[in-house]
């Protein structure tokens, strides 16, 4: 079921001097009832500006927003608080409120003039408090909690405010990388358990690719829609985000580093040796690391390499050895903790 259509939408501002600063060309986008979607792009691009331009805050240049088929021009600021909440980054709460008092202010469209909150009003507290977890913080002073925490509690202001559509604008932005997770689950959880409909704008892609239903992908004033499996089959992904200095590697899902300068072409191959290595470390996954590692320096991996590298076991002194090999020339290095393997190739063979 559709909750928000866009028709022939173009986003921008009305600048001092009257003039028209276009910012995106949306000819055909919808969001749907239970769908979790997100919102991605280069800053800049216009994220923040489609979402205040879909939530009504500012008028479109041209073209229509519609939720639940009627133009959101139309409805009163009163009635669009009942239809969407917006969560925004880094909201200041003034004053010693209580996380229980701060989600009641999600509640405001329901509370009469005289301010007076009910039962209901209180029963929506605790459920959006539970759905997000977060129960334990209820009388604790908002000033006393985490940057996730207060994160928390934001969503579950915009939970109370008991709306169908819930917008977020970067609100993972300052978190760490643990509490960005859980709230990407969070979202996904109550997008399907409520039936939600929630746009969340992020600079979490690789996240995005994991866990959203749909994404929206903003380049160049447009917006490319599909599902995430469907936009990185396509080379959507690695197209708008590639630069000189990163790659999207579309098999992995994850974003390498990669370097200007090229360096030496390099090969690694495990001695026979080492399956008689019975120490603490991962070898294939340390392998794996290093690969990485030589990659974002702007080596090349290659059979045919410049630099060959064998890792071997000494059962001698039972110790992993380096043995590297560049023209003529081979040098064995003992692995220890402070071993940096691509530093010193490259002092001992190219400085």
């Amino acid at each position: 079921m559709k909750t928000i259509e866009i028709k022939n939408l173009i986003t921008g501002y009305h600048q001092k001097n009257k003039e028209i600063y276009k910012v995106g060309n949306y000819p055909s986008l919808t969001l749907n009832k239970g769908d979790f979607v997100t919102l991605i792009g280069r800053n800049g691009i216009g994220k923040s500006t489609l979402l205040k331009t879909l939530s009504g805050d500012i008028p479109p240049i041209e073209g229509e927003v519609k939720i639940n088929g009627t133009p959101i021009h139309q409805l009163d600021n009163i009635t669009r608080s009942k239809l969407i909440s917006f969560v925004l980054p880094n909201v200041q709460i003034n004053g010693r409120l209580t996380v229980e008092e701060v989600v009641m202010l999600g509640r405001y469209p329901y509370i009469n003039w005289w301010g007076k909150t009910s039962d209901d009003d209180k029963l929506s507290v605790i459920r959006a408090l539970e759905s997000v977890q977060a129960m334990h913080l209820k009388n604790r002073d908002i000033t006393t909690l985490s940057d996730g925490e207060k994160q928390k509690v934001m969503i579950a202001r915009a939970l109370a405010q008991d709306t169908p559509i819930i917008f977020l604008d970067e609100s993972t932005a300052h978190l760490d990388l643990p509490n960005r997770v859980e709230v990407f689950q969070l979202l996904k959880i109550i997008a399907r358990k409520s039936q939600k409909t929630i746009l969340l704008s992020t600079h979490e892609i690789e996240m995005s690719l994991q866990v959203a239903d749909y994404i929206w992908l903003l380049q160049k004033g447009k917006c490319t829609f599909g599902t995430p499996d469907l936009l990185v089959s396509k080379n959507t992904i690695r197209e708008v985000f590639n630069s000189n200095y990163v790659g999207f590697d579309k098999e992995s899902g994850v974003f390498k580093f990669c370097s200007i300068e090229k360096q030496f072409s390099f090969g690694i191959e495990l001695d026979v040796s080492v399956k008689d290595y019975l120490g603490h470390q991962d070898v294939d996954i340390r392998i794996l690391w290093l690969i990485k590692k030589f990659i974002s320096e702007g080596c090349d991996e290659s059979k045919d390499a410049d630099v060959q590298i064998k890792l071997l076991y000494s059962t001698d002194n039972e110790l992993l050895e380096w043995n590297v090999t560049y023209k003529n020339k081979t040098l064995i290095y003992q692995d220890h903790d402070n071993l940096n393997l691509y530093n010193q190739i490259n002092k001992d063979f190219f400085s």
